[in-house]
């Protein structure tokens, strides 16, 4: 498949399409649950200007992933937030390690940094964009980083 091809698709896959219902609905989960992963930063849903809430096929799969770790895992949101805070960031980012030290959010390990208090130090539009909350979608994307943290 060229680069073109797949860049498209990548871009389809990301682009906010269904609301909350329908998202829930296709699931198998209720909308309080979408909205609970969301008050617990671990999904970011586009909001239109009229603050009505949209997801992408990415955000169906981390909700997937998320609701995974909870049923088959036995995690909590703490728990799950806590291994989501070990992604190195600034890896996928490309940071340079000068950026690490003044990155409020990659010093936060309470939990991802795209649901970090404090902004991350890299200049993006919204966390939606960012690299590392686009990445990791799948649970397999999450623990050969993991792996990687001490490398």
């Amino acid at each position: 498949m060229k680069k073109e091809d797949r860049e498209k698709i990548q871009r389809r896959e990301l682009e906010p399409v269904y609301t909350i219902g329908v998202a829930a609905m296709k699931l198998g989960i209720s909308v309080h649950s979408f909205r609970q992963y969301e008050h617990e930063g671990l999904i970011i849903p586009f909001k239109t200007p009229t603050g009505r809430r949209l997801y992408s096929d990415v955000d169906l799969e981390k909700v997937v992933c998320i609701k995974m770790m909870i049923q088959k895992e036995g995690l909590n949101f703490a728990g799950i937030r806590r291994i989501m805070a070990l992604i190195p960031c600034w890896k996928l980012k490309n940071c340079p390690e000068g950026s690490r030290t003044i990155c409020l959010a990659f010093k936060d390990k309470r939990g991802p940094c795209w649901a970090s208090e404090k902004k991350c130090a890299h200049p993006l539009p919204s966390c939606r964009d960012c690299p590392v909350y686009q990445e990791i979608v799948h649970c397999d994307d999450i623990l050969p980083l993991i792996h990687d943290v001490g490398k």
